[in-house]
């Protein structure tokens, strides 16, 4: 299994203070059943330029601590190396993408 986030908040990804943040529950996609979300699971974060489909960086590593409240989930993030962005993800909205 592999996730991929992508987004275009601000001072994502490399810049989350304390590496904690969250997504609203309707941003996984596709929609998954409860539980089924696994911490320390590989991860390709993507930031892409606000209002644009222009991809800013790209990084591998993985999500931690994965807690769901009231229709968001707290994650902490771990980065481990820039990566070029690859071509299969340019296209995504922002989300949180599961790969099996």
């Amino acid at each position: 299994m592999k996730y991929i986030m992508v987004t275009d908040f601000d001072n994502h990804w490399n810049r989350i203070e304390k590496n904690f943040t969250s997504y609203s529950s309707s941003m996984i996609k596709p929609k998954h059943k409860k539980g089924e979300l696994i911490s320390g699971t590989a991860t390709i974060f993507i930031k892409k330029a606000k209002f644009s489909t222009e991809i800013e960086t790209a990084w591998e590593g993985k999500v931690r601590d994965i807690t769901k409240l009231s229709g968001k989930i707290f994650f902490r993030v771990e980065i481990n190396k820039e990566i070029a962005c690859p071509d299969e993800y340019t296209t995504l909205e922002n989300g949180w993408y599961i790969e099996s």
